[in-house]
């Protein structure tokens, strides 16, 4: 193998631009070559692909987001599409691929090994955590500190007013942000969609929080819960 393929696709996550550093510097001191595709799936599609080197990757550990882009395609769903992707690929001389991403960019590169042989390294990077093998996923650590922040700010304005703030933080299929920042912030409920949600039950606790004499109180809802 001479040369690899690195890109990351699906929602960015921050430490994603490490990551693509971390491949490009690793390859060439293995004496790879690697091209950096664009705009995940759809940039494969259209042959979007750009030469990268150690100095195209300096400077970029501090930023958000990835340089190389990304977005969602979906023409790459289909058989067509990722004929088409693996065509390109073998035009430009990839011999493998490093895919950066979530569950969804799993599932497509899984497709592309199957279907047409093409090797594939998964780096998990989504806020989410909700990929098997790893304890965090790349953008994980940085979206609870985010929002813990937040929650930090907020809870001063929940004393003064004495009221109840309702906080949703990101996880549709997942309640590893609301978990981990619901203990950390010290929230009095905390709702993740792997467990029922009892209105009910939640409103009744608050209530009795309030008897207690708790005037304020904070609730973390993940956003599929």
């Amino acid at each position: 193998m001479k040369r690899i393929g690195v890109f990351t696709s699906g929602g960015d996550a921050p430490g994603m631009n490490a990551a693509i550093r971390a491949v490009v510097r690793q390859a060439y001191a293995l004496g790879l070559e690697v091209i950096g595709i664009r705009r995940g799936y759809a940039g494969m599609i259209l042959g979007e692909m750009v030469p990268l080197g150690v100095r195209d990757v300096a400077n970029i550990l501090q930023r958000g987001g990835t340089i190389l882009l990304t977005a969602r395609s979906q023409e790459f769903l289909t058989e067509e599409g990722r004929a088409k992707a693996a065509e390109k690929l073998k035009a430009a001389g990839i011999e493998g691929l490093v895919a950066i991403g979530g569950d969804g960019t799993f599932r497509g590169a899984m497709r592309l090994l199957e279907e047409h042989k093409v090797p594939v390294v998964g780096v998990p990077g989504t806020i989410d955590n909700d990929l098997y093998g790893t304890d965090y996923t790349i953008g994980f650590d940085t979206a609870v500190n985010t929002a813990l922040e937040a929650i930090d700010r907020i809870r001063d304005t929940a004393a003064s007013h004495e009221r109840v703030f309702f906080i949703e933080v990101m996880g549709r299929d997942s309640g590893f942000i609301a978990l981990d920042v619901g203990l950390a912030g010290g929230a009095e409920v905390i709702a993740v969609p792997e467990e029922p949600v009892d209105p009910r039950a939640i409103a009744e606790g608050l209530l009795e929080s309030l008897r207690r004499g708790k005037s304020s109180s904070i609730v973390v809802v993940a956003e599929g819960a």
